[in-house]
């Protein structure tokens, strides 16, 4: 009886468990994958405008002390793209965004080790189980604070644009956050697979070589007494004949 009522026990803490990682791998997957397309965007941009606006400056300020350096019209022209440059760097504030999603980016990389860390915890007994479901229930509750202090402070159409774009091409296999770990483990399974096979059919072909080598074995003594019986009955033939005469 009470063998019956662990079995369900556990049955029950490990499909409530399973839903909780399940739910835990989409949602930190998807959540880094976004921060992640967001913090490469933002790096690609800022460093780029910064430099422009650096040498548009530099440019713009020697002319004006020298007077000779280029043409009134480039300078003109140099002038008012720096203005345009830093006109769209003020109110986009790449390096801002970029330093806010790479800050989220380090914060869901965290959960992301914690989550594998319980993941690849022990699960045999009810005990066990028991305490990477309470493991899981204080992480999902780090995630939902998390993306509170998201805010919608954080929420960029352009970049969640390219993440959408992202995210059904190039890290379309790899949406999770164990998609990488599960891919290995396929693989590493598969690879045993091919191994048990191998070494079965090398077996089998053991034992069909030593099959085969007995039976010529046993054909040939057979032979050899054949042989010798032959020989045999042509001596008693033989001496037969000679006491006869």
């Amino acid at each position: 009886m009470n063998t019956t009522q662990d079995e369900e026990t556990l049955e029950m803490a490990t499909a409530e468990m399973i839903f909780i990682e399940r739910k835990l791998d989409r949602e930190i997957g998807y959540n880094f994958w976004k921060k992640y397309v967001a913090s490469a965007f933002w790096s690609q941009v800022s460093t780029p405008i910064n430099l422009t606006i650096t040498f548009l400056t530099a440019i713009t300020t020697a002319q004006a002390n020298t007077q000779d350096l280029i043409s009134q019209s480039v300078y003109a022209q140099l002038a008012i793209i720096s203005l345009i440059i830093t006109t769209l760097n003020t109110f986009f504030r790449p390096h801002t965004q970029y330093a806010t999603t790479k800050e989220y980016l380090s914060k869901w990389n965290d959960l992301g080790v914690q989550f594998e860390k319980e993941y690849y915890s022990r699960k045999n007994t009810v005990t066990e189980v028991a305490a990477r479901v309470t493991a899981y229930k204080t992480l999902h509750d780090n995630v939902n604070n998390l993306r509170k202090a998201e805010g919608a402070n954080t929420v960029n159409f352009l970049t969640d644009l390219l993440f959408y774009i992202s995210y059904r091409t190039c890290i379309r296999n790899y949406k999770k956050w164990l998609d990488m770990d599960k891919k290995v483990e396929n693989e590493a399974k598969t690879s045993f697979s091919k191994y048990q096979t191998a070494k079965k059919q090398l077996v089998l072909r053991s034992i069909n070589r030593k099959t085969l080598i007995s039976e010529n074995t046993t054909v040939a003594h057979q032979d050899n007494s054949h042989t010798v019986s032959e020989k045999s009955v042509q001596l008693t033939e033989s001496m037969k004949d000679t006491l006869e005469v």
